[in-house]
């Protein structure tokens, strides 16, 4: 019989091998490498995640998931059920069966919108997607699904995708889609070619009606039992496991917890016999411990507090606070990096008078021990969902410093955050990493912090959704805004953080195609920062920026001109002459000025920014060539068309590779490619070239935004012998 040592290493290898696993699948496209991993995972005991007990039972509901993989037209596939009955335990050993049989498997957590925007573009990089597909997919155009499942139907066929823990349907919506999976518009559809599999709790079948629904319930006795004995051999004989079994209503989430519980060096009830009347017990009196009531004193609940109780008995009180913590956070893996041992073992808050947490490490492998984390792979912390529903409800009951706990997981997120640069694309894997947790604390802590913290997760949350802007993923930049705004009415629509949530919120709206309703915004945010803070302060001056950016792009010269022109006089002394917000002012003065027909002084302040930004970000950096692009704009508008056409060429072939053939940036040089040519006299060749931008604008844009209604009026115009003068934001 195996040691608790031998089960820990091999676990251990496990875990090594699916992280390797996955670094060769992601980067490696040997198929004979590929097939030697199989084989490898099979015989290590692989699995996509971790169930919450080793797959016993169910044996009817696997064969027909694995009947739905080999149909010839794959209707998308809804597993529902209670927390804690398996659903993610039987998607991951029906991801075992497509594995072994050669096919691909992509596992996606739809547990919100941030992280299902995340898996999606990882999924899409996997498959091989240019750039421009997955920048679609992070900015959620209005051909992002369409990307997507255009990528899933190229690749080889008997593959299987996943998406776990949908349990609020309105994640899987698409911009114009309904909740759920209702007319396969979304981001769920069906495939000749592989079986999307949705896990949810959500059981109404409104929401489920395109897709083919199958329920998972309770386990029968003869498997429960199997699953207590085989997890704690020695805790005694078939009938006591069949009399806990059904004490615990077959449950397989409380079964897993009971047999690591009795399994564990912790516990002083080493038998079936004598958990059975213990897991019985009742829970405090109060209004607040009735409604936590209704989580702890499950099966489940009651698992979990046994477990804590012997962990602290054993001598690791912080178990329950570290858990607590925990569970604060999204139901996704928990960077290692925050749970902070430095920050939790510092001194006690005089708010709390909380004593610190100490032995961090034993406290986490004493949680592991008893089945209520486990370790993900790539590393991180994953709690059950239902086991973090017991930690986050017992905070509700009579618990001393659930205060303590709650700022802390504020506290730790908010450091983590703060010490990531917003504008480096290295730090965005980071950003997407935490921003699940982000969300996670808006929707369960927000409301249950004091005004000290609820402004430092505000803050937090306007950071992050400024990262998410910049890297592209404005979608996700969006709904954080969003969600963060909901919980900021304590604070007042004039408080500072509240403004600077809205004001990423316009950038969204903007990037969008919304100007109107981003310029609405702005102007809403500049009035109230003007009754606080100076003209000159850098929060204004981006505002004020923002709006001459947008009167521009309404074509509102003049008065964009005046708005750069006096954001640069006053941002002297304040930031210094090589910040990147001067040099993108400083750029777009130039692209008003030439925009006014004052070509000559355009060219020289362009050819200044050029040298500058050439000095500070380099020759490929997107903001250089952006600098490039509107020089040879200015050629192009002085009639020099062929060395206009020259540039652009150039230009073309530096986005393209950078960006991607559709991304909107290198759509505006196609555009201007076609202007350039019915301004030589090709009308047949600018047609072609019009034509084209369109088709490609209304895939990835949509036919309602700006830049594809230009091209249709341009295609239009030169149909009767008239050229429209390219003209682009910036």
């Amino acid at each position: 019989m195996a040691s608790d040592d031998d089960r820990t290493v091999a676990e251990t290898l496990r875990e090594r091998l699916n992280r390797i696993s996955e670094i060769v699948e992601e980067y490696i496209t040997d198929d004979g490498l590929e097939a030697r991993l199989r084989v490898l995972k099979a015989r290590s005991g692989y699995q996509v995640p971790r169930g919450s007990a080793r797959f016993i039972g169910r044996r009817a509901l696997l064969d027909d998931l694995l009947a739905l993989t080999r149909g010839s037209q794959r209707k998308p596939a809804v597993l529902t059920g209670a927390g804690g009955m398996g659903k993610t335990t039987v998607a991951a050993a029906l991801a075992e069966h497509v594995r072994a049989r050669g096919g691909r498997v992509w596992w996606i957590s739809a547990v919100d919108p941030v992280a299902l925007s995340q898996g999606l573009m990882t999924v899409a990089r996997q498959m091989g997607a240019a750039p421009h597909d997955v920048e679609a997919i992070a900015r959620g155009t209005a051909d992002a699904a369409d990307r997507f499942w255009k990528l899933l139907d190229r690749v080889s066929p008997e593959w299987l995708l996943v998406f776990d823990e949908a349990d609020d349907p309105r994640v899987l919506a698409t911009g114009t889609s309904p909740a759920g999976i209702q007319d396969l518009t979304g981001w769920v559809r069906s495939s000749a070619h592989g079986l999307a599999l949705v896990t949810s709790r959500e059981t109404d079948p409104r929401m489920w009606e395109a897709a083919r629904i199958l329920s998972i319930g309770a386990l029968d006795e003869n498997d429960a039992a199997r699953i207590l004995r085989e997890l704690a051999p020695t805790a005694g004989d078939e009938d006591q496991a069949r009399a806990l079994a059904r004490r615990l209503d077959g449950h397989p989430l409380s079964l897993h917890l009971a047999g690591s519980h009795l399994r564990s060096r912790t516990t002083r009830r080493a038998t079936f016999a004598a958990y059975e009347p213990a897991i019985g017990g009742t829970v405090g009196s109060g209004r607040r411990a009735r409604a936590a009531a209704a989580v702890t004193g499950t099966p489940a609940g009651r698992a979990v507090e046994m477990s804590l109780d012997e962990l602290a008995q054993r001598g690791f009180p912080q178990a329950r606070p570290v858990l607590q913590l925990a569970s604060c956070y999204a139901s996704t893996a928990i960077p290692e990096g925050l749970l902070d041992a430095g920050f939790l073992s510092g001194p006690p808050t005089s708010r709390d008078n909380t004593p610190p947490i100490r032995h961090l490490d034993e406290a986490l492998r004493g949680l592991r021990e008893v089945g209520l984390i486990d370790f993900g792979s790539p590393g991180g912390i994953v709690v059950h969902p239902v086991v973090r529903a017991v930690g986050r409800a017992s905070l509700d009951g009579p618990e001393p410093h659930p205060g303590w706990v709650r700022h802390t997981a504020v506290a730790l997120l908010a450091a983590d955050v703060a010490g990531l640069p917003h504008d480096r694309p290295a730090a965005w894997p980071e950003y997407a990493l935490l921003g699940p947790h982000l969300l996670s604390l808006l929707e369960t802590t927000a409301q249950q912090v004091d005004r000290e913290h609820l402004i430092q997760l505000l803050e937090t949350a306007a950071r992050m959704a400024w990262a998410f802007n910049l890297s592209g993923a404005g979608r996700a930049g969006s709904v954080l805004c969003e969600r963060a705004l909901a919980h900021s009415a304590e604070l007042g629509n004039g408080h500072l953080t509240v403004l600077r949530l809205r004001h990423m919120l316009a950038w969204a709206v903007a990037d969008r195609g919304d100007l109107a309703g981003a310029e609405s915004l702005y102007q809403d945010v500049l009035r109230n920062r003007l009754r606080q803070l100076t003209p000159e302060h850098p929060d204004v001056l981006r505002c004020r920026h923002e709006l001459a950016w947008i009167a521009g792009c309404g074509k509102e010269w003049a008065k964009a001109e005046k708005g750069y022109r006096a954001v640069l006089r006053d941002s002297v002394g304040v930031l210094d002459s090589d910040d990147p917000d001067i040099l993108i002012t400083r750029h777009e003065l130039g692209w008003a000025i030439a925009n006014q027909g004052r070509l000559d002084e355009a060219q020289a302040v362009l050819r200044a920014v050029l040298e500058d930004r050439m000095r500070v970000l380099g020759p490929t950096h997107q903001r250089t060539l952006g600098t490039q692009h509107e020089l040879a704009w200015i050629t192009a508008k002085e009639g020099k068309w062929a060395q206009a056409e020259t540039g652009y060429r150039d230009l073309l072939d530096l986005r393209a590779q950078l960006l991607g053939a559709d991304h909107p940036e290198t759509l505006v040089i196609r555009h201007e490619l076609a202007w350039i040519a019915a301004g030589r006299g090709q009308p047949v060749e600018a047609e072609a070239g019009y034509r084209d931008v369109l088709d490609r604008r209304r895939r990835v844009l949509g036919e309602d935004h700006p830049d594809t209604r230009a091209t249709a009026v341009a295609l239009e115009e030169l149909r009767h012998g008239r050229i429209v003068d390219a003209r682009h934001s910036v």
